[in-house]
């Protein structure tokens, strides 16, 4: 299980998106998973609609099967390639007078984000990481007209489920076929 925060740029705005991603660990070198993702730190946009001025913040949510392979691992270090594929919504939204939410245009999002990720194991049941890659964006349904793809980079605090397991029970967890 891990929390990242993925950082990248939407109209020259610094853009933070949170993520939670569960996954398994299959020999202690590939992991596969999924996880949820949604943008932080909203944009602030105009749009004119009808002869009116709306400030909107553009929101953007998803969900994304990952596979990471790890191509170096020691007692405290991991180094691997990870991609995950995202599959999700944009829209732009806004606070009318009555202070109701309401949402202008929506966009279904397909995203592809490759990278590549360093961990620190602090502890045996707890690490931090760190990483850069790249948003492609290779599908986007008309309505919300920002780009997406951007550089990225990804601060994650990581919990070590397995190793929690194997401290109070003294195995691995497996899957049975």
């Amino acid at each position: 299980m891990k929390f990242d925060n993925r950082f990248s740029f939407i109209r020259d705005n610094d853009v933070k998106t949170f993520g939670l991603k569960v996954g398994l660990s299959f020999k202690r070198r590939f992991k596969l998973g999924l996880g949820v993702n949604n943008m932080f730190t909203s944009t602030d946009r105009q749009i004119n609609i009808e002869d009116t001025t709306l400030n909107v913040n553009l929101e953007y949510f998803y969900f994304s099967p990952y596979i990471e392979y790890v191509f170096y691992n020691s007692r405290k270090w991991e180094f691997s390639l990870s991609t995950q594929l995202g599959f999700g919504e944009a829209s732009y939204e806004y606070f009318d007078l009555n202070n109701v939410k309401k949402t202008i245009a929506k966009s279904t999002v397909l995203s592809y984000e490759p990278a590549m990720l360093i961990d620190y194991k602090i502890i045996r049941w707890f690490g931090i990481g760190t990483g850069v890659g790249y948003r492609l964006i290779y599908y986007k349904s008309p309505g919300v007209d920002d780009r997406f793809s951007s550089p990225l980079y990804v601060l994650k605090l990581k919990v070590y489920l397995g190793e929690i397991v194997r401290t109070f029970t003294g195995k691995e967890w497996q899957i049975d076929d």
